[in-house]
């Protein structure tokens, strides 16, 4: 009897050893999760959603299904990469709150495509779509979930107004409600447009708000606007910038606010109070060539920041959210790589990084924040002469 207890008691310790091991396994590499691409292939009609798996180790596979098409058509450019502005642009891709629901632009067919998102990360195309977007190139979706009441979500679509092969009008901020059933309803008396040429291309969404900042490309400032219950967008104050804006972020954290200046490589700091009225604090060098897309992470401590041009990226420790501090510069693998859009997986384990000749970067993040980039970039496999991707989104399931 005493051998059997003996053995038991054994077995107890492989298994809680087992156990302990495969905690620090997830904790080390974190969860499975996925990661959407808006793959803005320009080909009439054939725009599609590229959906991959993160195993938590940084390893990507294609979801099966995937591409999934949108059946809209992305924005084409005319040879250059670095200058051809109806691609600068963020937030192509929405996820609503509850991860059933994704979202994303065609901004050529000036239209946009609803998804469900499916328990194995696969997409499930809406009935309708794609839905026109009431504007010229949708570049940009903000997502305020239960903004309407009653369950039911605001929709913002930023039309940017810069395709050059389309006749250029006025670009505009239009809203649509959002039912749990994912179809979009155009709130006709919503829209607020635009002066001609400022090329509207990000959302910035403070938590719990319904006010939102709109950062304007070639506009030079950025806009407060308001959102009522009806999804009516209003102009409520401006902040004026010396040159055109980049990519913004918000701390979550602080009412602290960054936006970069691709030229001269600059960074605005900003701070807003309870009204949402924008002041500059301070504006600050960046490392690199054309600072433009950024994120921060979780707990707003750092900030991440893309410089296409030079291929690299910058990390700022936030300790101070009004004073960041360059904690980090370093080059991307490969040939000229072009950074672009910017986002964490959901662990923060892993920090993705688009380039505009249609690879994924991933990169691993240590604890304080730095980047190392350890993978192979995983190679889109867009058709030839279609790119850039435009837009990234993550979830976890």
């Amino acid at each position: 009897m005493q051998s059997r207890n003996s053995n038991i008691a054994v077995i107890r310790l492989i298994l809680c050893a087992t156990a302990a091991w495969l905690s620090s396994l997830i904790a080390t590499f974190g969860a499975p999760s996925f990661v959407y691409i808006n793959a803005n292939i320009n080909i009439p009609g054939q725009n599609a959603v590229i959906a991959l798996s993160n195993d938590g180790a940084g390893n990507l596979t294609p979801v099966a299904g995937s591409p999934f098409a949108t059946g809209g058509t992305g924005v084409a450019g005319i040879g250059n990469l670095l200058n051809d502005i109806q691609w600068d642009s963020d937030g192509e891709l929405a996820i609503n709150a509850e991860k059933t629901l994704l979202f994303v632009t065609n901004g050529h067919s000036n239209d946009f495509s609803g998804f469900t998102l499916n328990a194995d990360g696969s997409l499930t195309l809406i009935p309708g779509s794609p839905f026109p977007s009431h504007g010229t190139e949708p570049a940009g979706i903000g997502y305020v979930d239960n903004a309407a009441g009653r369950g039911v979500a605001t929709m913002i679509i930023a039309n940017k107004d810069s395709d050059p092969f389309q006749t250029q009008s006025t670009p505009n901020y239009t809203t649509f409600r959002v039912d749990s059933t994912g179809i979009p309803i155009w709130n006709s008396n919503s829209t607020l447009t635009l002066p001609v040429g400022s090329s509207p291309w990000q959302f910035l969404l403070p938590t719990h708000s319904k006010s939102f900042f709109g950062v304007l490309f070639t506009g030079d400032a950025i806009y407060s606007c308001r959102l009522s219950r009806a999804g009516k967008v209003t102009f409520a104050s401006s902040l004026p910038t010396d040159a055109e804006n980049g990519g913004g972020a918000l701390n979550p954290r602080s009412n602290a606010l960054y936006v970069t200046v691709p030229v001269p490589r600059l960074i605005n700091v900003m701070s807003y109070d309870t009204r949402y009225n924008l002041s500059l604090v301070q504006t600050l060098d960046d490392p690199g060539h054309a600072p433009c897309w950024a994120t921060t992470n979780r707990n707003g401590t750092r900030l991440y920041i893309t410089e296409t041009p030079s291929g690299t990226i910058s990390v700022f420790d936030l300790t101070d959210p009004l004073a960041p501090v360059l904690l980090q510069h370093l080059k991307l693998s490969g040939t000229q790589p072009y950074p672009t859009h910017v986002r964490f997986d959901p662990s923060e384990t892993f920090l993705y990084v688009l380039n505009r000749h249609g690879l994924l970067h991933v990169f691993d993040v240590a604890a304080d924040g730095t980047l190392a980039e350890n993978h192979t970039p995983y190679n889109l496999a867009l058709p030839d002469g279609t790119v850039p991707p435009l837009g990234l989104a993550v979830l976890r399931k």
